[in-house]
């Protein structure tokens, strides 16, 4: 296991949205809390219809629950006030479903000072500890192609959701929340853009337990949703070249991104 985060100086605040994940929600927290001791554990509730609020609280969250669902950019953008609201030192983005391992929230804080922005990839290290479906798959070569033929953006895993940020970067999604609705690969190109530095980080993912924060990511519908967003930023940003975000190759196995 890895080492946990000790320096009682850092405040970190860790953000996790949830809907009717009653089933996972108290071991995330738990495993957070145990990795980064001391940490502010934010679950937002996007009105979950189990008992999502009562597991996280029981595990040792403080819980943010929703009146009306929200979906996880909405879920995601509530978290962020809520947690830039207590002045962290740095902010976690992890999801409930069991997904995101806590063993890796060490390594992704680590990573912060010379970034702004941490992505876990899931492509970086070992082979991903579950089988991505093929339609899955697809979308994440499509929006890796998009984040560096429209942003400039090199990173092997665009869609992951595990991410730490410093105070500034985190601010930033406090204040305007996602374009577009969307938290993956339109976001990055906007923060890239910004002046905003991202790096990766390997990780090693399990299978989620649950789609019930992710219904429909995988689908046409989305990809369109994230198409559209990222045509639009790159007629908005014609002649804007940046430095590519540090990130590794992208792994075998997967559709290298036509530059």
């Amino acid at each position: 296991m890895r080492r946990r985060v000790s320096s009682p100086a850092m405040q970190v605040a860790i953000v996790i949205p949830a809907r009717d994940e009653e089933r996972s929600v108290g071991d995330v927290v738990a495993g957070a809390l145990q990795q980064v001791p001391g940490a502010r554990v934010l679950v937002v509730d996007d009105a979950s219809s189990d008992a999502t609020a009562h597991e996280a609280a029981a595990a040792g969250a403080q819980v943010m629950s929703l009146a009306r669902h929200a979906g996880y950019a909405g879920a995601l953008h509530a978290g962020y006030r809520e947690a830039m609201a207590g002045h962290p030192d740095a902010v976690v983005q992890m999801d409930a479903d069991g997904q995101h391992r806590p063993g890796d929230l060490p390594g992704l804080l680590a990573a912060l000072g010379p970034a702004d922005l941490v992505v876990g990839s899931r492509f970086l290290g070992p082979a991903p500890g579950y089988r991505i479906p093929a339609l899955r798959r697809a979308g994440m070569a499509a929006c890796r192609w998009m984040a560096v033929a429209a942003g400039g953006v090199a990173v092997t895993d665009p869609t992951s959701g595990l991410r730490a940020l410093a105070p500034r970067a985190a601010a930033r999604i406090a204040e305007r929340g996602f374009p577009a609705g969307l938290t993956e690969t339109s976001l990055l190109i906007h923060l890239h853009r910004e002046g905003f530095r991202i790096r990766e980080v390997p990780v090693r993912m399990n299978a989620p337990r649950s789609r019930s924060m992710h219904a429909g990511v995988a689908g046409g519908a989305h990809m369109l949703r994230i198409s559209w967003a990222v045509m639009g930023i790159a007629a908005r940003g014609r002649g804007h070249r940046a430095a590519p975000a540090t990130a590794g190759p992208v792994p075998a196995g997967l559709p290298e991104p036509p530059l």
